[in-house]
């Protein structure tokens, strides 16, 4: 919306300025890949390249199932032109697997609570919906940190997946 507005000074000399107001009502919030770090307990080993992280298994032992998992965290930057509450829509991981790698599981943290954790079991990019009830519960109130956990499976000495990026969008509430 634009809308002109003049303004006369006592010195004869007439200002005429143009305002304009945005609604914002979806604001998507991404990380890049190279923001992962391992998880301390369910190490991964982790990688960057100028465009992706690369994520591989710590230590990989056939017979141990402990080495064909890990997990990796990604900080996400807080939304910063919410002011209020703001209901999670969609989050999205553009990634692609190599030998069977996948992601089992995205969690979603608000500083140390667990917000949502969802079962995935896929191997290249995807994007996860929330219906209405879901999202209000998801709802983000700042300031909170934001972090998304991938839960990661290494079924091969070779299994990798190339992590380009973590997305949250929320629509304003």
């Amino acid at each position: 919306m634009s809308r002109a507005s003049t303004i006369g000074g006592g010195d004869g000399v007439i200002v005429t300025s143009t305002t304009e107001a945005y609604i914002i009502e979806y604001q998507p919030v991404t990380a890049h890949g190279n923001a992962a770090v391992s998880d301390a307990n369910s190490k991964t080993a982790v990688s960057y390249l100028p465009g992706q992280a690369v994520l591989k298994p710590a230590a990989f032992d056939q017979n141990v199932a402990s080495t064909k998992q890990g997990v990796v965290h990604v900080p996400i930057p807080n939304p910063p032109s919410l002011t209020k509450s703001a209901t999670l829509q969609n989050i999205l991981l553009d990634l692609n697997s190599a030998n069977d790698a996948r992601v089992n599981a995205v969690s979603l943290y608000y500083d140390k609570h667990l917000v949502v954790k969802t079962d995935t079991s896929n191997t290249s990019t995807f994007h996860i919906d929330f219906i209405t009830a879901e999202a209000a519960s998801y709802a983000y109130r700042p300031p909170t940190g934001i972090c998304v956990s991938l839960d990661l499976r290494f079924p091969n000495s070779d299994s990798s997946i190339d992590l380009y990026s973590v997305s949250l969008i929320y629509k304003a509430a």
